[in-house]
């Protein structure tokens, strides 16, 4: 985040309590008509949010799949395990 003026602080927490979906509608339909600075500053700050919403789902994205993998490596490891105990008991050493 760029170090934000005095102005843009307060608009940024005024932004945050309204919340993402109420500014995107407000600004986009004139709902809420800001002066020219603070409404730049509004959609600088909707797209600073829909980056970190991207951000959030690719990282969700990556875990998701680690842990597909994760669970078919463990499927893989019991599966060979119980041949080999299966193998171990039709041919006791």
């Amino acid at each position: 985040m760029v170090s934000d003026t005095a102005d843009e602080a307060k608009w940024r927490a005024e932004f945050e309590t309204v919340g993402e979906t109420q500014l995107r509608d407000g600004v986009t339909r004139g709902s809420m008509p800001f002066p020219e600075p603070k409404r730049q500053f509004a959609f600088r700050w909707l797209r600073e949010q829909e980056s970190a919403k991207a951000l959030r789902e690719r990282q969700l994205y990556r875990y998701a799949e680690w842990t597909f993998w994760a669970a078919v490596a463990a499927a893989i490891i019991a599966f060979v395990g119980g041949l080999i105990a299966l193998l171990a008991w039709i041919f006791p050493c």
